[in-house]
Formats: structure tokens, C-alpha cells, sequence
């Protein structure tokens, strides 16, 4: 049977993925296990183990991060009954109960910490997955060496190094290389032979470990080569869903009558499918909802600031720009 959908560019820093066929309500577009499962799950064990890692360096840091943030919430506590008590006394003060910023930036240092870690303990070529995804964020860090990917050169030179995993030496170019950042590159010819060279690269020709992850991890921290190109809407045309949820609801709608295009042999563990939500015409945009199920009283507003601060984006699908809510 012909492929139902392909990734394409939209434009120099977006890809989409497009139906090349006509697909009708309920097909199954897609089936994906992830390359990397439970991110979440990561996270937590570095928020709650005094030594994640096993390395009394790293150790110590994540330790005085968790300090930062009890300390930075501590803080907030109080200033909460401050807050209440001028409340209380006629005062009319604004009660943000988000984490504070320092607490904020403590954990994200924390989790960027957790999902390095991660990296660092996968193969190659899942490392090279990882990187190959789109970063909205790419930061990259100052001061340290960090493994970053390398895609868009367009020079003889570039292209050569185009697709491999580069690493960052944290140091930033002046002059002629102003804007550009110091990446050691590896290239084996055709003997074997390994060459190593120190390039200036531009920001948007690099990946980074945590903006990767940022960028694309759905539900509780899951990275897939391909779901992850599916671009979202608030209104999207498809779902993703674990193939054996989705077994379950064909037997439960079917029973042992399901309709033979419908007929799913059980996955590996963790197996997901994306399925066409409605008709999706040939040319037609695939797009999955980020934010998981719908809620019909959210603003256009409160979903791109979620957006924006997830996923590195402001949203302008067609939902947003009608000011919808969704």
C-alpha cells in the first residue's frame, strides 16, 4: 500500500508532515514505538535521589539545585502570607502562586541535568535521533562542553559534517565569527581515518540535548523520529494514542467484527498510532494537539502561553487566529 503521509520543508527552519492521499476518519496514520520513553520519569528520579548519578560532581550540583528551589519556594511562602495579611487588612495584592523565578531557573537546570544524563547513556544512533529534531530554544551552554547536532550547512565543508554530533566548547565567537559558537567536529574518510577540526557555526545550524527535549516530548517525556515532525494545532485532524488503548477501542466498538483496514496485530511495548481524527484531504497538513485533550474554556491566550513556554513557539493555527476557545 502507498505511504499515507510525508515530511517535507516548509520553510528554512520548519518541516511538516502532509497526507499524500486522501485519508479518511479513523485510519491509522502512523505506528511509532518511542526512542525514548519516559522522560518524566527520569526527572522525578533526579528531584527525589539524593545521587542520581553516581558522580559526586554532578551529585553535589543536583543537591545544591535542590536547595535553590526549596530555598526560592520558602521564600515565596512567605511572601504568600504577607500577601494574605495585607489581603486581609484591606490591601489589594496580586497572588501569582507560581513557582518563583529563581526556583524556576534552579529546575530547569535540574531537568536539563537529568535529560544530559540520559544522552549520555544512549547509543549513538539514538543520540543521533535525538539531535536530528527540531529545537525551538538552542541554547547552548557557555562555558562547558555539551554535545550539540549539526544540519543546514550548505558550504562543501558543511555538508560533509551535515547530520553528525558535533561538541560545543562553550565559547562564543568575536569579530568575523561574531554570533557563531566554537564546535568540534569528527569526520572518518574512507579509510577510516578520523580528522578532528574546531568550526564557528551558527546558532541556527545546532541542536542542543535540552532543547531537543523541550521541543518536541510528548505526554510523560516521549521522543519518536517521526510523531515528533507532526506539528500542532488546537484544533488538530489526528490523535496519538497507544496502540493497545486503541485495540481496546476497536474491540469495544467492533467486538470480534473489526472492519479488516482496521485490524491491528499487537505492537512492541509502548507502541503508539497516530489516527486521522476526521477526512484529511491529499496536500493537507497533519497535525496532532500538544496540549493533550481539549479544553473547550481555554483562551487563544492561555494556550500560547503554555505553548510558548513549553514547546518555544507562538501558536497560529487557524483555531488562534479565529480566537477560539479550545
Amino acid at each position: 500500500m502507498p505511504p499515507m503521509i510525508e515530511t517535507r520543508a516548509k520553510s528554512q527552519n520548519d518541516v511538516g508532515t502532509f497526507a499524500v492521499r486522501d485519508i479518511k476518519k479513523g485510519a491509522v496514520i502512523l505506528r511509532e514505538c518511542p526512542f525514548v520513553a519516559d522522560l518524566q520519569r527520569i526527572m522525578i528520579h533526579f528531584h527525589t535521589d539524593p545521587a542520581p548519578t553516581g558522580d559526586p560532581a554532578i551529585d553535589a550540583e543536583i543537591r545544591s539545585l535542590k536547595r535553590e528551589v526549596e530555598s526560592a519556594i520558602h521564600d515565596r511562602q512567605c511572601d504568600l502570607s504577607r500577601m494574605a495579611e495585607t489581603t486581609a487588612n484591606g490591601g489589594d495584592v496580586a497572588d501569582d502562586r507560581r513557582p518563583p523565578p529563581r526556583a524556576r531557573a534552579a529546575l530547569d537546570k535540574l531537568n536539563e541535568l537529568a535529560v544530559r544524563h540520559e544522552f549520555d547513556s544512549r547509543p549513538e544512533s539514538i543520540q543521533e535521533k535525538w539531535l536530528s529534531l527540531h529545537d525551538a530554544f538552542r541554547v547552548i551552554p557557555s562555558g562547558s562542553e555539551s554535545p550539540v547536532g549539526i544540519s543546514g550547512l550548505v558550504s562543501p565543508k558543511g555538508r560533509r559534517i551535515n547530520d553528525t554530533i558535533g561538541t560545543s566548547l562553550g565559547k562564543t565567537g568575536t569579530g568575523k565569527n561574531s554570533g557563531r559558537f566554537s564546535v568540534r567536529t569528527a569526520r572518518k574518510d574512507e579509510s577510516g581515518v578520523i580528522t578532528m577540526e574546531d568550526l564557528w557555526i551558527k546558532r541556527e545550524n545546532l541542536t542542543t540535548v535540552y532543547g531537543t527535549c523541550r521541543s518536541n516530548s510528548f505526554l510523560s517525556g516521549m521522543l519518536f523520529e517521526r510523531a515528533c515532525r507532526i506539528n500542532h494545532s488546537c484544533r488538530p485532524n489526528a490523535v496519538l494514542m497507544p496502540v493497545e488503548k486503541l485495540i481496546r477501542y476497536l474491540e469495544h466498538k467492533f467486538g470480534d467484527r473489526i472492519p479488516p483496514d482496521l485490524m491491528l496485530a499487537p505492537g512492541e511495548p509502548n507502541e503508539h498510532a497516530v489516527l486521522s481524527d476526521r477526512e484529511i484531504r491529499a496536500g493537507e497538513e497533519i497535525s496532532l494537539n500538544y496540549l493533550g485533550s481539549r479544553d473547550e474554556s481555554r483562551s487563544t491566550e492561555a494556550r500560547r502561553e503554555i505553548l510558548l513556554q513549553k514547546y518555544g513557539f507562538n501558536c497560529e493555527c487557524e483555531a488562534c487566529e479565529r480566537r477560539e476557545c479550545c
